[in-house]
């Protein structure tokens, strides 16, 4: 028998998977309508450029590059033929020509701001960590609308570079603070500095406002008791495991049948008699 869980997640995958199918069924359509073009235009240079972003988007990406050198053969000039190059020779994970078009897309634009990103982003894979930092912070320090993503990815160079825990959540507050308080990505890594570094009583901070932002808290309070369990802080743990007991029991029978809450009952008792023997 299908259960409803089972009959949901088939349903994603169909509709996801049909999705995709149409979406590079569309691009193939296109691919052939400006091979089309191209022939009846053989040396129209700007043809080649928007067949190779529709090769790189049809994840063909020798077939863009190709495009783009003849683009580039036939006189296209545009600067974004650079920028082009190298998304496509960095998804492609040839770093060292991403690196190659990047830096001539800079020699043209050092002002522009996507090109700042993509190029920490291929300094990054060349382990040329300090210039991936550099770049990633002229990014985001000129970027109108930052996305939570740019601030945890700015904040892992960061880690990976210099070990710097408190820069990098310098990093995280500073997203907090453009897009708001409640940004559960950011949020998150910020607990995880926090915990590497063992500020432990600002992670319990975290914690607490997990627990104060959500109404269901049952979980917050378990994952809290871990944590303070772990950090050998047993009263306060057997606290929070209490509170974590009381929040289960106040849920409708309908939450409490479900599996998740039975595997939070277990691990709450699991917890509680490790707690015991401590």
């Amino acid at each position: 028998m299908i259960t409803k869980k089972y009959l949901l997640l088939f349903v994603i995958i169909s509709f996801t998977s049909t999705f995709l199918v149409n979406a590079h069924g569309n691009l193939t359509i296109r691919i052939n309508k400006k091979t089309s073009e191209i022939k009846l235009n053989p040396n129209n240079s700007k043809l080649y450029y928007e067949r190779g972003f529709l090769y790189h988007q049809h994840e063909e990406y020798d077939k863009a590059i190709k495009d783009y050198k003849k683009a580039k053969k036939l006189g296209f000039t545009d600067k974004l033929l650079y920028y082009r190059t190298a998304e496509s020779y960095y998804v492609w994970t040839k770093y060292k020509l991403a690196l190659k078009a990047s830096s001539k897309y800079l020699e043209i634009d050092n002002i522009d701001v996507k090109i700042n990103k993509l190029h920490a982003q291929i300094l990054f894979e060349l382990n040329r960590l300090d210039e991936a930092v550099q770049y990633y912070t002229l990014f985001l320090d000129n970027v109108v609308d930052p996305r939570p993503g740019d601030f945890v990815e700015l904040s892992s160079f960061i880690i990976a570079s210099q070990k710097d825990y408190p820069k990098a959540i310098q990093i995280i507050d500073k997203g907090l603070e453009k897009l708001g308080e409640n940004v559960l990505s950011l949020r998150l890594k910020k607990m995880e500095y926090l915990k590497s570094s063992k500020q432990v009583d600002k992670v319990i901070e975290e914690y607490n406002y997990f627990i104060l932002l959500y109404n269901r808290k049952e979980f917050w309070y378990y994952k809290k008791a871990k944590y303070l369990t772990e950090e050998n802080r047993l009263p306060q743990a057997k606290i929070s495991l209490q509170f974590a007991k009381i929040a289960v029991d106040q849920l409708s029978p309908k939450f409490k049948n479900m599996q998740s809450i039975k595997k939070l009952k277990e691990n709450i008792i699991n917890l509680e008699q490790k707690i015991n023997h401590l």
